[in-house]
């Protein structure tokens, strides 16, 4: 069985996510080096958030992800400086900004739950107005909307009333203006440095994650030949290593041929004076 842990989302939902192993660190990787943010929202989609996040608690929960496996720190280049970010301030913001934004509303016979969007990437502007329908309910049926196949969450828009269209449409631009502009980076004119914010229902979500993310993938394919050919010669342990164990092993074993060179030196330096 793998690690996991618990997460409480700013929604108060509680989800327990898997330990990120080297081998998925290095997909994520090549997905952002690659530039495909379709590829790694679906990777991420398939292995830490569940359909019914919404577009908030999702990037909580990958900045959270990141924070515990990879470090709790990021550096973010910005106005030509390298800025250090601590991941649980920015999570801490997240918790500060976030509100509910359900809305119920009826037209005729059919009532409509709308919340925010459930998705973090999005290629067209249909799928983000589809993702913020909750709840469908047509007289006495109650459904839920993100729970339904493709084919028939298309049979129940195509009846809706063009009212309703309205409606949602609405909603959106209210939750895009309320959530432009969320603070990444404060602004701080004493060193220099611009304030830095995302629009959370633009694909911005998704680029901010690749940023967080990223590592360059040289690097990567450098650090594993070290770990297998010197620390851990003819295993393959690296790729079930999270990549914060990867670091503690590392620093641990560089300590330890300090320290050997140190002896080295030392004894080396006690035979000259015996000669």
């Amino acid at each position: 069985m793998k690690f996991d842990i618990e997460v409480k989302l700013p929604s108060s939902k509680i989800k327990r996510i898997q330990e990120l192993s080297n081998k998925d660190y290095l997909t994520i990787v090549k997905y952002i080096n690659n530039g495909d943010y379709y590829g790694l929202n679906k990777f991420f989609e398939n292995t830490v958030i569940d359909d019914d996040l919404n577009i908030f608690d999702r990037l909580y929960l990958l900045l959270y992800y990141r924070m515990t496996f990879i470090d709790s720190n990021i550096t973010i280049d910005r106005d030509d400086k390298q800025i250090d970010i601590s991941l649980v301030t920015l999570l801490n913001k997240l918790e500060e900004n976030y509100r509910d934004f359900e809305l119920t509303f009826s037209e005729k016979d059919i009532e409509v739950t709308l919340d925010l969007p459930t998705i973090s990437y999005y290629s067209t502007i249909d799928e983000l107005f589809t993702s913020t329908i909750q709840k469908v309910k047509i007289g006495n049926k109650s459904l839920t909307f993100y729970e339904l196949p493709a084919a028939e969450q298309s049979q129940i828009l195509d009846n809706l009333p063009v009212q309703i269209f309205n409606k949602i449409k609405d909603y959106i631009e209210s939750i895009s203006n309320d959530l432009l502009d969320v603070t990444v980076i404060a602004g701080n004119k004493a060193v220099g440095v611009e304030r830095l914010g995302i629009n959370i229902i633009s694909n911005g979500l998704i680029e901010l994650i690749a940023n967080i993310f990223t590592t360059d993938l040289n690097q990567f394919y450098k650090l594993l030949y070290y770990f297998q050919n010197t620390i851990t010669p003819g295993s393959n342990i690296f790729f079930d290593l999270s990549p914060i164990e990867t670091k503690i092993i590392l620093n641990q074993h560089n300590l330890r041929i300090e320290e050997e060179n140190k002896e080295l030196q030392k004894n080396q330096q006690q035979q000259q004076q015996q000669q």
